[in-house]
């Protein structure tokens, strides 16, 4: 039986979005006829490899630094190829497998070209590199990220494996910013495969519950909730509302959330200051009515967010800051409104605006994940990869 490898060198614990991105393919991944295999981190959790089966596989993280730049990339495609040989050698990998790597880095990109050309053609797999992250940042910030995916792309247009290479990218801007770089490759819109889980019926009359969900986080807008939850309190609605707070933060001594977290000590606020396994999290999110994302625009411009990407498969009713991803997907969508980011006030306005019109706009987001989940849905994704797969194969034969 061929083998379909679902690898993030990120994936380490049961929270956050690595592992439901994953998780959610393994299942439609048999229904192909293929054997999933989930390749993680070597810091993996515990639960991930003795309850789900998760391989330890990655010694590399991408978010580390190793000196200079050049040095920290120079790092980092050493590592990940040497990392992909030993995937190789242990599982054997052939050419009817398909290795599909999330959350890839643009210093990872020539690494992985490095370890197919390594293999002898007729055990070169399927490589389909899953990219999220933005080649243009902030530009008030010094960075080379352009440089490394200009080196990447070129690297993969010239190798002799690149038929057997597949490029994804999860947001229609990415897409784009990527054909600027290089338009002499092929880069798909990949959909998002979160399940639709169970749409909420309508609100009742009474009672309503806002929600902020993922990592306390500066550039997500925490500082901004003490603000938000007076307005809301001090209004016509703060005897139906009541805010449930992932408060769980990687270093509480941060300036932004040791201000923040004593703000947000209220009757009518819940706190859930503890990383959240996948089951707490989709509890935590089955509560919600309204979630409140306050990101800044320079991390979101093109990049998706999980929990939003979650939140408008459920239907739940959003606020999101203007001039991101988050924000077309509104306008194309529904369900929800906008506010200018880093301006804590329209925030509020925004949500107290929501509130007073609540039934209307839940009612839209329903409409809406039904249609977000006829193109956001694993079965379509891995259709688009085996399309690719098979047009590689044919490729092959035609060459032999």
């Amino acid at each position: 039986m061929p083998r379909f490898f679902l690898a993030d060198p990120t994936l380490m614990s049961v929270s956050g979005h690595m592992w439901s991105y994953l998780q959610s393919l393994v299942r439609p991944v048999m229904g192909l006829g293929y054997q999933p295999v989930v390749l993680g981190n070597v810091r993996t959790h515990a639960v991930l490899r003795e309850e789900h089966g998760v391989v330890p596989a990655f010694e590399c993280w991408f978010d580390e630094r190793f000196g200079a730049y050049r040095e920290t990339y120079a790092y980092h495609r050493q590592s990940i190829c040497s990392d992909l040989r030993t995937v190789s050698r242990a599982f054997s990998i052939n050419r009817r497998d398909v290795v599909l790597l999330n959350t890839l880095r643009q210093w990872s990109l020539s690494g992985v070209v490095d370890w197919l050309e390594d293999l002898p053609v007729p055990q070169r797999p399927l490589v389909v590199m899953l990219l999220h992250f933005t080649a243009f940042p902030d530009p008030e910030r010094d960075s080379d990220v352009l440089e490394f995916y200009q080196d990447g792309f070129e690297r993969i247009e010239r190798s002799p494996a690149r038929s057997r290479i597949v490029l994804m990218a999860i947001t229609q801007e990415l897409v784009d910013e990527y054909r600027q770089i290089n338009d002499r490759l092929t880069y798909l819109l990949a959909p998002l495969p979160f399940a639709q889980l169970r749409l909420p019926a309508a609100l009742a009359k009474q009672g309503v519950n806002l929600g902020y969900v993922g990592e306390a986080k500066e550039n997500k807008g925490f500082q901004f909730l003490p603000y938000l939850v007076r307005r809301v309190m001090a209004s016509q609605y703060a005897a139906d509302a009541h805010f449930h707070i992932h408060s769980f933060c990687w270093d509480p001594n941060w300036t932004f959330f040791r201000h923040s977290l004593p703000q947000l000590v209220h009757p009518r606020v819940t706190l859930y200051p503890q990383m959240l396994d996948a089951q707490a999290y989709e509890r935590l999110l089955s509560k919600l009515d309204v979630m409140v994302f306050p990101y800044t625009r320079q991390n979101y411009h093109v990049h998706l967010s999980g929990p939003f990407s979650e939140a408008m498969a459920q239907g739940k009713i959003l606020v999101a800051p203007r001039g991101t991803w988050m924000a077309r997907q509104l306008v194309e969508y529904g369900g929800g409104v906008v506010f200018n980011p880093g301006d804590v006030a329209d925030l509020a306005s925004r949500v107290l605006a929501v509130l007073s019109a609540r039934d209307s706009y839940a009612a839209e987001g329903r409409t809406r994940a039904k249609r977000w989940c006829e193109f956001h849905n694993p079965e379509r994704f891995l259709s688009l990869v085996m399309e690719h797969a098979d047009a590689s194969s044919r490729g092959a034969r035609s060459a032999a």
